[in-house]
């Protein structure tokens, strides 16, 4: 028994799928990938920058506001 093997129906296939819409594809989801992840990471960073200073502001100011020296005879506020 001979294998056949049909190539002109394989080769007719092949030409109808078309490997640059894939590629096309990859290639978006490579581009997303390496502008999307720094984007995160860098929009990340800048919001835990901000949480850390505004925390270090306010103890400053809450140690600048305990330093300061009490008024006499006031209510005690």
């Amino acid at each position: 028994m001979a294998l056949t093997v049909p190539l002109e129906r394989i080769e007719g296939k092949a030409r109808q799928l078309d490997v640059r819409k894939g590629l096309l594809a990859v290639a978006r989801l490579l581009a997303t990938v390496l502008v999307g992840i720094p984007y995160v990471a860098a929009w990340s960073l800048s919001k835990l920058w901000l949480g850390v200073t505004m925390l270090w502001a306010a103890a400053v100011t809450g140690w600048r506001d305990a330093r300061r020296p009490r008024a006499e005879g006031g209510s005690g506020t």
